[in-house]
């Protein structure tokens, strides 16, 4: 039926046998983040622990819902990442994992999941054995509210609402690189104001800091003071003064400096092959050659003199094979005919000479 303002839809559900009750919070909160098979299967697992089923198997769910056992850890994986679930794995059976409790989100504090293993939802081997990621540190599991908390300062900084991947990501950051709220919030602060708004930026920037030993805001400020030294050590490199760097230039620099993670001796060395090669400073000449640096796995200036010598090599191969070729013979001759240097008019005059000398030849004309 339709009424001012819009269509109104009046739904009818047949009566069941049974029900099984979903929060709205649910509903509201992690299922628009979640893909469609993770639901489909937290509610069957849902189903099962209000119907009194207190051990499912992997393969129980798997089979009733057409999933491989595979899909069923990786969703019991986020599910428990995102503490709606508790799970123990079972390696001496064939069914592999049993679940505890799938639990209501309006609980109060769910039970603390073990610190040092965190199922990646990518990485759950198939089998009966779950695959466990071990951080090299170890890390808590992040509260809702703590999560909750970091979408809304990521959405306060970027002025718009985070897609489900970028929520994600933000967890990711927490479970998986150990990353606590005060220094993602750094992170996000950082890298918003340097205009740099992407997520795949903003994970290299994460994934570079803690490569690097960084786990506070102070850590991550005095890299931010050196990488800033580092630019103006680039500048004078391509011997640029007297002005500060464009975002432009920025965001090529942190390329080089997170993205390849070269240092910063051999970004100089690349920008004065620049000058030489162009006599003026360009990033994206510079930026061509890191870039073949970083696809043949450079690494130092040792690497780049092997690269060098390699080049040089091959170069001299190129030439040799070159010059074994027979050039083609220049215009107005025939190829391959190597004239004798004799003078024609000369050669005419011997010729003459030599048939006036003859008398048989003289007779035979007459």
């Amino acid at each position: 039926m339709s009424r001012k303002g819009g269509v109104f839809m009046r739904v009818h559900l047949p009566g069941t046998g049974g029900m099984t009750m979903v929060e709205n919070t649910f509903i509201d909160q992690f299922m628009p983040a979640a893909s469609g098979d993770f639901v489909k299967i937290y509610l069957y697992l849902l189903r099962c622990v209000q119907d009194g089923q207190t051990d499912v198997t992997v393969s129980q769910v798997a089979d009733a819902l057409n999933y491989t056992e595979a899909d069923v850890k990786r969703a019991m994986g986020y599910w428990q990442r995102m503490q709606m679930l508790d799970y123990d794995g079972d390696d001496h059976t064939q069914s592999g994992a049993a679940v505890d409790s799938a639990r209501s989100v309006s609980q109060s504090a769910p039970a603390a999941l073990d610190d040092t293993a965190v199922e990646k939802p990518d990485t759950a081997a198939a089998g009966g054995k779950i695959t466990e990621f071990r951080p090299a540190q170890p890390q808590k599991t992040p509260s809702r509210e703590e999560l909750r908390s970091l979408i809304f300062v990521a959405e306060n900084y970027l002025g718009r609402l985070l897609t489900p991947t970028e929520q994600r990501t933000l967890l990711y950051f927490m479970t998986d690189l150990g990353m606590d709220s005060d220094l993602i919030d750094y992170l996000l602060e950082y890298c918003i104001s340097n205009n740099h708004t992407s997520f795949h930026y903003i994970q290299k920037v994460a994934q570079n800091w803690i490569s690097k030993g960084i786990r506070t805001p102070e850590q991550a400020r005095r890299e931010g003071s050196a990488l800033r030294n580092e630019y103006y050590e680039i500048f004078r490199a391509l011997g640029i003064q007297s002005r500060t760097p464009t975002p432009a230039e920025i965001e090529y620099m942190d390329r080089w400096l997170n993205e390849y993670a070269f240092t910063a001796d051999l970004i100089c060395q690349a920008c004065e092959r620049t000058i030489l090669q162009i006599g003026k400073a360009q990033f994206s000449y510079t930026d061509s050659i890191l870039r073949s640096w970083h696809e043949n796995q450079v690494r130092s200036l040792a690497d780049v003199k092997k690269l060098d010598e390699l080049h040089a090599q091959t170069a001299r191969q190129v030439q040799s094979r070159q010059s074994a070729v027979q050039r083609p013979a220049a215009a107005g001759r025939f190829v391959n005919f190597e004239p004798s240097g004799n003078d024609w008019d000369d050669l005419a005059m011997q010729i003459m000479e030599t048939q006036n000398a003859d008398p048989v030849r003289k007779s035979q004309e007459s």
